[in-house]
């Protein structure tokens, strides 16, 4: 009897697709910044060392950074991994052009021109070095043979009009930088270069007006980029709204087969906080006599704002590991898995805020105007956990050691917080630095606005808001970053 054994995935099939992953090197070439280039290159052979890109993008960006030893040996190893390679000659004519060994890089350029005469590169090139050996003619003959294969590439228009001027022949060269001009509008070259021969040829008024016509350019333009601009925007939105519902739909879908799992369901959310307090009434306030009056309800003010941040940082710091088959296969940003483990906590601190509001007004605590300052503390509270959650997240997949210390750590802040005692009890020298510490000034503004029906220290709250919006920022910007070198990292 045979039987079907699930194939093994291999690693090429759990990484993202190659054409999203080379966008990373490709950003690095778009700023000419070719040694950063080839080591992204470098670092992506590793994972797609099967992928000829990997490798023949990477001798052409060591060509371009003078890094002529390391593109010679990388040729050579990529020969013996691609030996049918189309037009090799290319790269070893590009090494021998830096190298200005010019009759080696002809000699290179006409096995390509024979072999591959529809590539266009061959022409460009071999127009190049035909012109450093100072043969005019024929450069300016490869170069009409690549504008016949590419009509429309920028690049040659600029070279024939560039021949125009070296050999001085400005008419022609005016002409030639008034069709780029017509054909491609938005490249300066076509009004400073024939401003320029304009001048040679004694139009000084005609050069003025050239310099003008690019300082001030045409409407249509402006608005043909406005438009590309609006469509580029119009389409982050959209996926940052996909972005925001994907979190939402996993969030819920989490919560509802955490509760299906569970016989009391939803009963959960409530029980654990009052379990939680009824231990700490029990150490703290019946053998500790610790507590005093209302002791219950100081206790759940700070136990239920502590329980929603230590969640949120617990289920998020292993978040991007364990979401890794979906960053690797479906190339799912980073960010998402922290974010949903904080929304699915959050939603489940809900329930559990109604409750405490509950108890509240059953011990005679009133809801009064002051209450309004939940809002701003809440919000500055999500704004913390975001940050920390966060922070934590990014760098496990690094040091994964710190899940360990992860416990430990919010252990520690547990018992910095004031949760089982009032920082008052403190020396009055240490209350300040006591309350430096973020969970404890929430602590601190919750007990304020519940049980003493004050308003919190909305200055020192606002500096907490804006410097964990801050970071909040600059966090995005630290995930699209990572966004590449995560499936890397993970495969480790």
């Amino acid at each position: 009897m045979v039987t079907d054994t699930p194939r093994k995935q291999t690693t090429e099939e759990k990484l993202p697709p190659a054409a999203e992953v080379f966008k990373w090197p490709y950003e690095a070439a778009s700023k000419n910044n070719w040694s950063e280039t080839a080591r992204r290159w470098a670092v992506l052979r590793k994972a797609y060392p099967d992928h000829p890109g990997t490798w023949f993008q990477a001798i052409t960006a060591h060509i371009e950074a003078n890094e002529l030893e390391h593109a010679e040996k990388l040729l050579e190893r990529a020969l013996k991994q691609f030996p049918k390679q189309p037009n090799t000659q290319l790269y070893f004519a590009a090494l021998c052009m830096r190298k200005e060994k010019w009759e080696s890089a002809e000699k290179y350029l006409e096995q390509s021109r024979e072999l591959y005469p529809d590539d266009v590169q061959t022409w460009v090139k071999s127009s190049i070095c035909a012109e450093h050996r100072n043969n005019l003619k024929q450069a300016e003959a490869y170069h009409h043979k690549a504008c016949e294969i590419s009509p429309d590439h920028q690049y040659l228009h600029i070279q024939h009009a560039e021949f125009a001027m070296r050999n001085e022949q400005w008419e022609n060269a005016l002409k030639l930088w008034e069709k780029i001009r017509n054909k491609f509008q938005e490249i300066p070259a076509g009004y400073h270069r024939a401003a320029e021969a304009a001048r040679n040829l004694g139009r000084n008024k005609e050069a003025r007006q050239l310099l003008l016509a690019h300082e001030y350019v045409p409407d249509f333009l402006n608005s043909e980029a406005n438009q590309k601009h609006t469509e580029e925007k119009q389409r982050k939105q959209k996926n940052l709204v996909r972005l925001l519902e994907l979190i939402w739909i996993k969030a819920i879908f989490n919560l509802r087969s955490e509760v299906h799992r569970n016989y009391l369901s939803y009963g959960w959310w409530i029980l654990e906080p009052l379990l939680h307090m009824s231990v700490y009434y029990l150490v703290f306030g019946v053998l500790l006599q610790r507590g005093g009056e209302n002791y219950p309800v100081f206790l759940l003010t700070g136990l239920i704002p502590w329980m929603w941040f230590m969640k949120a940082i617990s289920s998020s710091s292993n978040s991007i590991i364990a979401g890794q088959n979906l960053i690797l296969q479906v190339g799912l940003p980073s960010a998402v898995f922290p974010l949903v483990s904080l929304l699915q906590t959050t939603l489940k601190q809900i329930p559990v805020f109604i409750i405490l509001f509950g108890l509240l007004w059953l011990q005679g605590m009133t809801p009064t105007m002051h209450w309004w300052a939940l809002a701003p503390v809440i919000i500055v509270q999500i704004l913390i956990t975001v940050a920390f959650a966060c922070i934590v997240a990014a760098i496990i997949p690094f040091i994964r050691d710190l899940s360990i210390l992860v416990p430990t750590g919010l252990m520690f802040l547990m018992f910095l917080s004031g949760i089982f005692y009032d920082y008052k009890t403190i020396s009055p020298e240490w209350q300040s630095l006591f309350l430096m510490n973020p969970i404890a000034f929430l602590i601190k503004s919750y007990r304020e606005i519940f049980i003493e029906g004050i308003l919190p220290d909305m200055q020192v709250l606002a500096f907490w808001g804006l410097g964990s919006a801050v970071a909040c920022a600059l966090l995005i910007y630290a995930y699209k970053r990572l966004r590449y070198i995560y499936p890397r990292v993970l495969l480790e």
